[in-house]
């Protein structure tokens, strides 16, 4: 039956718990950390835990109210002349935000946990010139979903193109994820990542610890003489090791929530793809509108057999700014015949690489002043005038520099453009390689630059800008460089094919 969008809609009713949900969500956040402190250093507890209960009770009140009254006032509709989708929201400021058709890049239908448990879906729209995404309906039925993603999508014919429960007689599975791989894949990945975080945790631990010592008045000169002496050869191979088994944990902890069920189908022209346990995401990816992708692979990854491949849609201002990342669609656990299903459905081909550029002697030189020679500079320098503590750690400085040269050379070796006809590939990585893919019609600008003391060496840098992220290549060899912009330009200006 066909469903009327032209007239204002509102969410499911469960949608008042989701929205009170996340409105309680925020506010015990924001309130938590000052209202423990206070009961810390309150010298009348009790009396303060009681004004805490009544202003805790007083608050969920109004709090429900206002979320009612923000589900009261939340309206949606389309409006199909002037192919626009309008939401109407707001409590004490209302607001209207106007999308139009044509720019909308993504429809993602998604459901957290409680949503689940309540039985309704989350719609996000993300489009063309939007910073992040442009509008969220957080409650609404299943069908409603699919019929208003399909309507949103119609514009370019994509009413052929359904969700995974619409048209299951025109699929193709291309890859479907098991638990041994998503385990593989969560002991291979994301090293980085997890090691911050653990970082931050560790850090985080150590600052909690002493505003408790400071607020209870507790001696905790032991830690401070142990950061002051510092830690022995044994003890930081003990810390490696347990930092290792958390990062690794977290790792596969993670992985599975993220990736279970993970299937990507081929529907019409179009992929599909779903994943999530608690959170379960499905994504439709338009071909035409992915501007850049990229195959990764670790030394154990290739072990494995295992490939991550990420896609990039366009994104406000991406070119400029690279911290899109949450946007990203990142497919994990292919093999290489998957691997090249995918490339076949993205760009009709599998690309492969052309002529190679590589960089000059200086990119190495000026990675090893900045990550090297600058470092060590700094800590003799701060260890010898301003902070005895540090010498302590002088011996670690010699492997230090040599664990970072080596990384670096191979960062070096690996720093490669490759360009044909129909593709340009950047390599580079030093544990993660990593093969970015763009089409040179999808390029938007291209940014040439030479300092004046690499004129007599003919070096130069290009930076590819695209709507979804720039592709950047350093010391090359500059006259070849222009040589290549130009074509480039060529084919964007003679290239018919449409990108969004």
């Amino acid at each position: 039956m066909e469903q009327d969008f032209s007239k204002p809609q509102k969410q499911s009713a469960a949608g008042i718990v989701i929205m009170f949900a996340n409105t309680l969500q925020k506010a015990v956040r924001a309130l938590a950390l000052p209202v423990i402190f206070m009961i810390i250093k309150s010298e009348n507890s009790n009396r303060l835990i009681f004004y805490i209960i009544v202003g805790s009770v007083l608050l969920t009140l109004i709090l429900a109210v206002i979320t009612y009254i923000g589900f009261q006032k939340f309206t949606f509709f389309l409006d199909e002349e002037r192919q626009e989708f309008i939401i109407n929201k707001g409590v004490f400021n209302k607001s209207t935000l106007t999308i139009q058709l044509r720019k909308i890049q993504q429809v993602n239908i998604n459901q957290s946990l409680l949503q689940q448990a309540i039985g309704v879906y989350s719609l996000d729209i993300d489009t063309a010139g939007s910073e992040k995404k442009e509008a969220s309906i957080k409650a609404i039925d299943h069908s409603t979903a699919l019929k208003l993603k399909e309507k949103l999508l119609n514009r370019r014919q994509e009413t052929e193109i359904a969700t995974t429960e619409a048209l299951p007689k025109q699929e193709q599975l291309l890859l479907s994820l098991s638990p041994s791989t998503l385990f593989k894949v969560g002991i291979t990945t994301n090293y980085g990542p997890s090691f911050v975080m653990l970082g931050g945790f560790i850090l985080g631990l150590v600052q909690l610890f002493k505003d408790y010592t400071n607020a209870f008045k507790i001696e905790d000169t032991g830690v401070d003489k142990l950061l002051e002496s510092g830690i022995s050869f044994f003890g930081v191979c003990i810390l490696i090791v347990l930092g290792l088994m958390i990062i690794l944990a977290t790792n596969i902890v993670r992985t599975m929530l993220k990736y279970f069920n993970f299937r990507v189908l081929r529907q019409k022209d179009a992929l599909a793809i779903s994943a999530g346990l608690f959170t379960k995401v499905n994504t439709l990816v338009n071909p035409n509108k992915v501007q850049l992708s990229s195959i990764n692979q670790n030394y154990f990854q290739k072990k494995f057999n295992l490939l991550n491949v990420k896609i990039k849609q366009a994104a406000y201002d991406a070119a400029d700014r690279e911290e899109h990342v949450k946007t990203d669609i990142e497919i994990p656990g292919c093999d290489q015949r998957e691997r090249d299903e995918l490339l076949k459905m993205i760009y009709q081909q599998v690309p492969e690489t052309g002529q190679a550029l590589q960089p000059d002697y200086r990119f190495i030189l000026l990675q090893m002043i900045r990550w090297i020679v600058a470092p060590i500079a700094i800590i003799f320098w701060a260890g010898l005038h301003f902070y005895p503590p540090l010498r302590p750690y002088f011996p670690w400085i010699l492997p230090y520099a040599g664990v970072v040269a080596t990384m670096l050379y191979f960062e070096y070796k690996r720093h490669r453009l490759y360009v044909n006809d129909s593709f340009i590939i950047k390599q580079s990585g030093i544990w993660d390689i990593s093969f970015e893919i763009i089409e040179p019609h999808k390029i938007q600008a291209i940014t040439v630059q030479q300092y004046i003391w690499h004129k007599k060496a003919d070096v130069g840098h290009v930076t590819l800008h695209t709507a979804a992220g720039a592709l950047h290549f350093k010391f090359g060899h500059y006259q070849l460089i222009k040589h290549m912009v130009n074509f480039w330009m060529y084919q964007v200006e003679c290239s018919s094919k449409d990108w969004n």
